[in-house]
C-alpha cells in the first residue's frame, strides 16, 4: 500500500462548518439531525448551499445495500470502497448524504479514503492508466449513459472526479494486448481499494448524524454489522458536478435502470 489515505471526518452542528469541512476534505458530519428522509434532504440543501443545488431527489432507505439497488450487499458483507451513483455513468451525482436513524447492534463502522491523496501517491503508469485511458463502465441493465471515460475524470468544469465502479472494464473493439494491460491495470486499481479499506481508520455513524460527502473525491464503504440498521441516503447534484442525467432521478439506480 503506497499511504493511509483514509478520513475521519470532523463533526459540527453547524451546517456552515460542515460546508467548510466538506469542501476543503471532502467530507464533515453535521449533528442532531432529524430522522426522516426528508430532514437529510434538507441537511444537503444546507451544506450545499441551496442555490447550487440543481436536483436533490427522495432519500433511499439503506438497510443492507441500497433500498432499490439491484445486487444489495448483506448485513454480513463488507461494502467496499466504492463512488456512489456509477449507473449515471460520467453525470453521477457529486455530492451525497448519509444520515443514520438507527446504528446496528455491533459494527457497521465507516470508511473514507480520499482519493486525491491516493492518486498523488500511486506510481506514474497507474496514475496516467486512471487519467487517460478510456474504459467501459456502464452497469449491465442500466440505460445508456456517457460511461465510456478514464475513471479519473476531468469534468468540463475542470473538477477531477475519481471513480472506484465494480463493473470498470476494456472497451469492447479493444485489441487483445490493450485488454490484458487494461485487465491488469484495473486489478491494480482494485487492490490499492481493497488495502485502503483493510487499513483504513473506522467511525461510526451515530442516531442524528448526517455525513456529508464530496462523491467525486470520496470513495467509501462500510464494515459488516449486527442488528437493524437504517440510513437515509441523498444523491445531490450540483453546479459543481457535470451535469444531470436525463430523466427521473432517485438517489439510488431505481430511475436508472432499463425498463423490463
Amino acid at each position: 500500500m503506497t499511504v493511509d489515505a483514509s478520513v475521519v471526518p470532523e463533526r459540527s452542528d453547524d451546517p456552515a462548518q460542515v460546508r467548510r469541512l466538506v469542501a476543503t476534505h471532502g467530507a464533515g458530519v453535521l449533528t442532531g439531525c432529524g430522522p426522516s428522509g426528508d430532514d437529510a434532504r434538507d441537511v444537503l440543501r444546507a451544506v450545499l448551499g441551496a442555490e447550487h443545488v440543481l436536483a436533490l431527489p427522495e432519500a433511499a432507505a439503506v438497510r443492507e445495500g441500497g433500498d432499490k439497488d439491484p445486487k444489495p450487499y448483506g448485513v454480513e458483507d463488507a461494502l467496499p470502497l466504492h463512488t456512489d451513483g456509477f449507473a449515471y455513468g460520467d453525470l453521477a451525482c457529486d455530492h451525497l448524504a448519509l444520515a443514520c436513524v438507527r446504528a446496528g447492534a455491533t459494527g457497521g463502522a465507516s470508511v473514507l479514503v480520499d482519493s486525491y491523496r491516493l492518486l498523488d501517491s500511486l506510481d506514474d503508469e497507474l496514475v496516467t492508466f486512471l487519467r487517460t485511458t478510456v474504459v467501459d463502465h456502464h452497469e449491465p441493465g442500466m440505460r445508456p449513459t456517457a460511461s465510456r471515460s478514464p475513471l479519473a475524470l476531468t469534468t468540463a468544469a475542470g473538477r477531477l472526479a475519481v471513480r472506484k465502479v465494480p463493473f470498470a472494464a476494456p472497451v469492447p473493439e479493444a485489441g487483445e494486448a490493450e485488454r490484458r494491460r487494461v485487465i491488469a491495470l484495473l486489478g491494480r486499481w482494485a487492490e490499492e481499494a481493497r488495502a485502503q479499506f483493510a487499513s483504513a481508520q473506522r467511525f461510526l455513524l451515530t442516531p442524528g448524524d448526517v455525513l456529508v460527502v464530496d462523491n467525486y473525491r470520496m470513495l467509501h464503504g462500510r464494515d459488516p454489522f449486527t442488528g437493524e440498521r437504517l440510513l437515509w441516503r441523498v444523491w445531490a447534484w450540483t453546479d459543481r458536478g457535470n451535469g444531470l442525467p436525463e430523466g427521473g432521478l432517485h438517489s439510488d439506480t431505481r430511475h436508472a435502470q432499463l425498463s423490463p
